[in-house]
């Protein structure tokens, strides 16, 4: 029964409160001894009192995953669900700040977008240390980077965060009132004094000794620069897209034409349909030879031959020279003494004879 939701609590986003906190990690705070002995009964005036007394935030630490306090008092929190105005007190609080770090984590975790922002924001200008606590070791962190971190990030001290939606979302659509609040520095005191409000001339006179001072300055300088470069940028970009528009729209007639040799013109679309028409008879043209082709050396069956004498006529061989063609030369092509060519004297003799594709021979 110690683990059990106060039945009095509503739902949070559509679920038992504590359900935000997952369940293998709820667990381990079920488990864990600090749970047991010191958040055992509490009301919200005892959260308070023991979160007073808290020394680092953080999730899980260790290889066990064990949890830290801050966490176990975030899901006692969780479980009682006190008032809101107990909460906004906790946020409240200048003397302790790990009670309002435990307070802006709750209000993260169950308020609704419009209060997150309202009261979360000014938070921005608390710039006090936090020690957080990490699975293997410790580092330093701040109260206005934790509320940085509330609002942009999708998970924290390992717990996943409800979404939030972008303050310009809220903004256009009537929850919010313009942009948040401005961030004071702790060192405007220090400026208004010294400088009487310029920044820039307060760094001017850090820099005279102070070597990061000096840095501050020319990175200061060199963003101006960029900005006023990309600013000339879309300037120019801007200018260039009116001086295209009018340019199309004047010469507008003009578009598609094109001037030949001797110095008329024709019109785009025309000249298109020539080169068309010229493609199309040149590609007709090539499929015709083609075909001519396939149709030869299916008809011929002597490859070459056929390509020489045409598709219509083939010369004729016999089965008694082992199919070796009649216009062939029977001495291997050699040349007579009289200095004659063999396949003349081998035509000369008969053996040329056309006939027709059907097997007849040619008749004159």
């Amino acid at each position: 029964m110690a683990n059990v939701t106060d039945p009095l609590a509503r739902s949070v986003h559509g679920t038992n409160p504590q359900n935000l906190v997952e369940y293998i990690t709820r667990q381990k705070i079920y488990d864990s001894l600090y749970w047991k002995e010191e958040c055992f009964g509490l009301s919200a005036s005892d959260v308070a009192s023991k979160a007073s007394e808290l020394r680092a935030i953080g999730g899980s630490y260790g290889g066990n995953n064990r949890p830290t306090r801050f966490l176990c008092l975030t899901l006692k929190l969780l479980q009682i669900q006190p008032e809101d105005g107990i909460i906004l007190s906790f946020i409240e609080n200048e003397d302790f700040k790990y009670v309002r770090a435990l307070g802006a984590f709750y209000l993260r975790l169950t308020g609704r977008p419009c209060e997150i922002y309202e009261l979360l924001e000014p938070l921005y200008n608390d710039f006090r240390k936090l020690r957080y606590r990490e699975m293997d070791r410790w580092k330093l962190t701040h109260v206005d980077e934790l509320i940085d971190e509330l609002l942009f990030s999708d998970r924290y001290c390992g717990i996943a965060l409800p979404h939030l939606p972008r303050r310009e979302i809220l903004v256009n659509a009537g929850y919010l009132d313009g942009p948040g609040p401005a961030r004071n520095s702790a060192l405007t005191p220090l400026i208004e004094e010294k400088a009487g409000g310029n920044a820039e001339e307060f760094l001017r006179m850090l820099a005279e000794g102070n070597d990061a001072a000096r840095v501050a300055l020319e990175e200061r300088k060199r963003r101006r620069r960029n900005e006023d470069e990309e600013e000339m940028k879309e300037e120019e970009e801007e200018e260039r897209g009116k001086g295209g528009t009018e340019r199309g729209g004047s010469g507008h007639s003009d578009y598609g034409r094109d001037y030949g040799n001797n110095g008329d013109y024709r019109d785009g679309e025309d000249r298109g349909d020539e080169d068309d028409a010229n493609h199309s008879h040149r590609r007709s043209g090539e499929e015709g030879r083609r075909r001519a082709g396939k149709k030869s050396s299916g008809a011929g069956g002597g490859g070459g031959d056929d390509r020489k004498y045409g598709s219509l006529f083939k010369r004729s061989t016999t089965a008694s020279d082992g199919g070796r063609r009649r216009d062939a030369p029977r001495d291997g092509g050699r040349r007579n003494d009289d200095g004659g060519n063999g396949n003349d004297d081998a035509n000369n003799a008969g053996g040329g004879v056309l006939v027709t594709p059907s097997g007849e021979p040619l008749r004159d």
